[in-house]
């Protein structure tokens, strides 16, 4: 069974990295930790992270920490820095497996299981194929659902709450406090779930020492970068960013109603197998471990729901979650029939075909986007999994309809303009020679989306009037501004107009700004 779950393993990771390979450095998330990343680097300060040169407090230092100490061995290059996050998405995998054999020690099968469900769930192989917090953040969660866990089961004993403690801690410098919506709906929770609970004392006092724990493990970064910042930095570290992400005014503000409405994608392919939830639904009263997932994956969602700042990657964490329950509620002998998910690989064909086709005009953001003969390619390779899904048995039919259409989509990315259009590497070949010059910015919201593709040393000016970039451009007569054409700092002919994230940018000469004098 071993042997498998490190097969599973191995065909994970060449999953992610044909993805990695197929898909460009993506805007404005990948561009923007690199950037932070690189900066570190030049600074040697892994304590005040900073994006341009300037503060940077909307994240905590761990997975640039984890960057860097890549770069040490490989040196500076996007390909390594790209694989911390994946490297974390395999560890994810592993973990699940694991938590499996704690939960059902009699049933060594469900780890594998749980393993070949986690991979198989196409929004996980997206994101956790990214440079992004929330797989390092899905570590924590399960280091912490597996100390609850042993505290549920009467293991109320210190060691068991200080690894509590330390899940929380890698939590907040994973991604902040936000490991507690995951972690404390199962402890608030735990006489529910919990074949032997501890005691209302015990917990009390248990996660007494836990929070502790978690606090001096955070004192150790967070003292320092407070008390070497200025009073905006704390503000910013303190309260804003969390405060502001609950109430709203910050980015990915949506309705409540959008995690539930997007459910059919981010459970795809194993959520549209009635014989599963109907399993489920079975299986999760009279299962302890069962309960606990339950509780882990449906609060998730609904606190996210609540909270005004959401994006579909908050909810990677509880994937966990929702891969323990179908193995759960999986029966190996299980034939075709029971699932539906042969109908959005349908509908999936028919619309790349009518895009293909030319039929239906493109969204905006992709009206140039050539050629097209990929989409009727990746139409009959749709309807090719569909078939698969009906015909193959429930296990691998859900498999292959999850991986092949994370892989099919980004067959499209790699064989059309949308990998040149995103890549940051064009555009910047066009700044490179004039770095030493200077780089100025029209964009209010520029992310630092070139800084580490060209190692820049010094930050990329972002005047903030038609009269301050007039200063810069004096200052800096043979350098170089650019941005996208909407900003109105500069009105002047651009010198060129490139595609980049689906925009038109364009890039003038300094003396385009002198002259508006």
């Amino acid at each position: 069974m071993q042997s498998r779950l490190w097969a599973v393993l191995a065909a994970l990771s060449l999953v992610f990295l044909a993805m990695i390979l197929m898909r460009p450095l993506l805007p404005i998330d990948e561009t923007r930790y690199l950037a932070v990343a690189w900066e570190m680097r030049l600074s040697g300060d892994p304590v005040h992270l900073t994006k341009n040169f300037g503060l940077y407090t909307h994240k905590t230092p761990l997975l640039f920490v984890m960057i860097n100490l890549v770069w040490l061995i490989t040196g500076v290059s996007e390909f390594a820095g790209r694989l911390v996050g994946p490297v974390c998405g395999i560890a994810m995998v592993a973990g699940t497996a694991a938590l499996a054999r704690r939960f059902w020690p009699a049933r060594p099968e469900l780890a594998l299981r749980a393993a070949v469900i986690l991979s198989g769930f196409t929004v996980f192989l997206g994101y956790a194929s990214a440079t992004m917090f929330d797989t390092l953040l899905g570590l924590a969660v399960l280091a912490g659902v597996a100390a609850l866990w042993r505290i549920g089961q009467g293991g109320a004993v210190r060691s068991a709450w200080a690894g509590f403690g330390f899940a929380l801690a890698l939590g907040v410098y994973a991604k902040g406090p936000v490991i507690l919506v995951h972690l404390l709906p199962l402890l608030l929770t735990i006489r529910l779930w919990a074949p032997q609970p501890p005691k209302l004392a015990e917990a009390a006092k248990g996660f007494g020492l836990a929070f502790l724990l978690a606090l001096g493990l955070v004192a150790i970064w967070l003292v320092p970068a407070l008390v070497t910042a200025t009073p905006e930095y704390r503000t910013e570290v303190l309260w804003t960013q969390s405060a502001a992400r609950v109430a709203g005014g910050m980015a990915h503000d949506r309705p409540v109603w959008f995690l539930a409405a997007m459910l059919p994608l981010i459970l795809l392919p194993w959520g549209w197998s009635w014989r599963l939830w109907g399993s489920v639904g079975r299986n999760w009263r009279a299962d302890p471990a069962a309960r606990l997932c339950v509780i882990w994956a449906v609060s998730a969602l609904v606190l996210f729901s609540l909270i005004s700042g959401k994006q579909i990657h908050y909810l990677l964490p509880a994937f966990p979650a929702m891969a323990l329950l179908f193995a759960d509620s999986t029966k190996p002998e299980a034939g075709r029939g029971g699932s539906l998910v042969w109908l959005p690989l349908v509908m999936l064909a028919i619309a790349t075909a009518t895009l293909g086709t030319g039929a239906i005009p493109l969204p905006n953001d992709i009206a140039d986007l050539t050629p097209l003969w990929p989409f009727l390619a990746f139409a009959g390779f749709a309807a090719l999994l569909a078939l698969a899904a009906l015909r193959l048995p429930s296990l691998p039919a859900h498999l292959l309809a999850g991986v092949g259409f994370a892989l099919g989509l980004h067959g499209l990315i790699v064989t059309t303009s949308l990998y040149p259009g995103y890549d940051s590497q064009n555009f910047a070949a066009r700044l490179a020679p004039h770095v030493a010059d200077g780089l100025a910015t029209t964009n209010t919201d520029y992310n630092a989306e070139f800084n580490f593709t060209l190692r820049l040393t010094e930050p990329v000016a972002m005047p903030q009037s038609a009269a301050e970039l007039s200063i810069w451009a004096k200052a800096h007569p043979n350098g170089l501004i650019f941005g996208q054409e909407n900003q109105d700092l500069l009105t002047a002919e651009p010198q060129e107009v490139l595609r980049y994230m689906g925009k038109d940018w364009a890039i003038w000469p300094a003396s385009a700004a002198i002259s508006r004098e």
